[in-house]
């Protein structure tokens, strides 16, 4: 499992049991490492797979039952972290090296230490990045075995689409990005053990736009519309973080304030006022936490009507400044 997150191609560790049931429709590879038995059910997916068009890759342990299209040399580990690592890294860029004619991953790095991962929601795409540059410590490092010391990472993060506009969902904001020989590229730069995530869409964002009641009675409840939206006013066909945040006309935070996935570019926002809860103007803000855009809207709860309440007429000596007698 190290060789192919090194090597950058995201797998998924699938078992005998799944491979029997439901076959390996969906996948382009298959590493087959230390599989020497093989059930005779598994194989005929195997085979099933790789006749298909599916890609086999296996070390010289494998069932000679399965001819891989690609041999690893399997590899034992000495105990010592670093050798061990760069060994594992270099199988990882041959491997790469021999797929490259025949599968290439929908997003990579040019950094071997900088892992990604992808997710997608529609035409937007989510990558994930995590930083496995590492050091010996003086934790357990003297022993040789594990490098706990993280270090800093630099790289361009390659995904194989011909435009669209990046945002640093932990940074909140728009990042640079370029075209190239029909990627999209982006700089990145990772502290030790950090990570990112980076969502790329198809049309940029805009503006966020709050749509709701301007009046709300005690006891009574509402809702209200938050919408993240493109230079013409239709919604992102993504799922944005959005951080509402509910105030009361006492400035106190309220019910329902908290982080939202706006799906499709939208999300409903309920609003309940209770029936001791402060009168005066009340105000949602939205913040969608791709390119750090707000809105605010400002929803009124009225007093008792009349307010103030009528005076109640003065007894004579209210206002009589002398001290009664005692």
């Amino acid at each position: 499992s190290l060789i192919s997150l090194w090597a950058h191609l995201q797998p998924e560790i699938v078992f005998d049991e799944t491979v029997a049931e439901k076959g390996l429709d969906g996948y382009r590879a298959l590493i087959m490492a230390d599989c020497d038995v093989l059930t005779e059910s598994v194989a005929a997916k195997v085979k099933q797979f790789q006749a298909a068009g599916g890609i086999v890759i296996g070390d010289e342990r494998l069932a000679p039952a399965i001819k891989p299209d690609i041999v690893l040399t399997a590899y034992e580990r000495t105990g010592k972290a670093k050798e061990d690592k760069a060994a594992l890294m270099a199988l990882a860029a041959e491997l790469r090296e021999k797929l490259d004619a025949s599968y290439r991953p929908y997003v990579d790095t040019t950094n071997r230490d900088v892992i990604p991962y992808l997710r997608r929601y529609k035409d937007t795409d989510y990558v994930f990045v995590v930083n496995d540059h590492r050091e010996y410590g003086d934790y357990v490092g003297h022993h040789g075995r594990v490098m706990e010391n993280g270090l800093p990472s630099e790289a361009t993060v390659a995904v194989r689409r011909p435009a669209g506009f990046v945002y640093d969902l932990l940074g909140r904001m728009p990042m640079n990005a370029r075209e190239q020989n029909g990627h999209l590229l982006a700089d990145i730069a990772l502290g030790p053990c950090d990570g990112g995530l980076y969502m790329i869409t198809g049309r940029p964002i805009a503006k966020v736009a709050i749509s709701g009641p301007e009046s709300i009675e005690r006891g009574k409840s509402g809702k209200c519309l938050i919408g993240v939206l493109d230079v013409a006013g239709k919604p992102i066909d993504a799922v944005v973080p959005v951080e509402v945040t509910i105030r009361t006309s006492a400035g106190d935070t309220a019910e329902f304030s908290g982080y939202y996935g706006a799906a499709d570019g939208q999300v409903e926002i309920p609003l309940d006022v209770a029936i001791n809860d402060p009168i005066g103007v009340w105000q949602i803000e939205a913040r969608e936490l791709a390119s750090g855009r707000t809105a605010v809207h400002n929803v009124r709860v009225p007093g008792p009507s009349p307010w103030p309440p009528k005076a109640k007429p003065m007894s004579g000596d209210a206002a009589n400044p002398v001290q009664p007698r005692g």
